[in-house]
């Protein structure tokens, strides 16, 4: 069992709604994301000049689709962080930003 705890943003939850069809795979891989957030999944950067995602991690669900979401331990020691919303959560939260199509997902939408 993890120490994890998760927070699901607006965005999540009304892209969750929106992606029915793949609500089962996106549970199971929450889960496995909360009960270890560091493993496979992937350290974003502020590459594209779009959209500054430094601080946020990318889980893969399949070859398109992707969970956004933030580990308040980690993002809270990234200055550029800017979708840090850890000041009220412990260090020990992960915080679920958005899913979708790979597209999309970056583009936080």
């Amino acid at each position: 069992m993890s120490d994890y705890k998760a927070v699901y943003e607006k965005l999540f939850v009304r892209n969750l709604r929106r992606y029915s069809s793949m609500k089962e795979q996106i549970r199971r891989r929450t889960e496995r994301i909360i009960n270890d957030p560091y493993n496979n999944t992937e350290s974003l950067t502020d590459s594209s000049k779009k959209l500054n995602l430094a601080g946020c991690r990318s889980a893969r669900i399949d070859r398109n689709f992707r969970i956004i979401f933030v580990i308040c331990e980690e993002c809270r020691n990234i200055l550029k962080c800017e979708f840090c919303l850890c000041e009220n959560f412990s260090d020990k939260t992960v915080v679920f930003l958005t899913v979708g199509p790979h597209e999309k997902a970056y583009a936080m939408k």
